[in-house]
């Protein structure tokens, strides 16, 4: 008994690493490999964000942010729902603003297309303001700040920026 569970074992998180491989090269790909194996449920928003939190360290991180990232028309915005889900599914109780933002990006890598910048702040600041209502007068409000602290991080880390003298 003891070898057939330690066999099943190994065979959930080859399964696992597999999934992850795949998820890694074609997103829909990997969450459809996953799925059939039980790790993730592919039709659940929820879930989906889960698996992300939870595997952010063997994901990569570009192509989590590009699969966030995802515009409305994308399947149906699944994307868009997961985006959603994986926000709500982050404690920013208490924490200060840049905190924040650096635990919510921790688990991928911002895409450079400034419209899915935008959706993504966008969720990150609605979170943000739910979970602590006196910082900001409105999600808008804290969405600007948000976005221009990435936009000010970006000028400033970018090689592609000159420095001024």
């Amino acid at each position: 008994k003891r070898v057939e569970a330690f066999d099943r074992k190994r065979q959930l998180q080859e399964d696992l690493k597999d999934g992850i491989l795949k998820f890694n090269l074609k997103p829909a790909h990997g969450l459809k490999a996953l799925s059939s194996k039980g790790h993730v449920d592919d039709k659940d928003p929820s879930s989906v964000a889960a698996f992300l939190l939870k595997h952010a360290a063997e994901l990569d991180k570009t192509v989590v942010g590009d699969y966030l990232g995802k515009e409305e028309t994308y399947k149906d915005g699944f994307c868009v729902k997961v985006l959603k889900e994986y926000a709500e599914q982050l404690d920013f109780k208490g924490l200060e603003f840049d905190i924040a933002i650096r635990l919510y990006l921790s688990g991928f890598r911002l895409p450079g297309e400034a419209q899915k910048i935008d959706r993504i702040m966008e969720n990150y600041a609605a979170r943000y303001c739910t979970q602590n209502p006196a910082v900001f007068p409105s999600a808008d409000v804290a969405f600007v700040l948000a976005f221009s602290v990435i936009m000010l991080q970006t000028d400033l880390h970018s090689p592609a920026i000159k420095e001024e003298k």
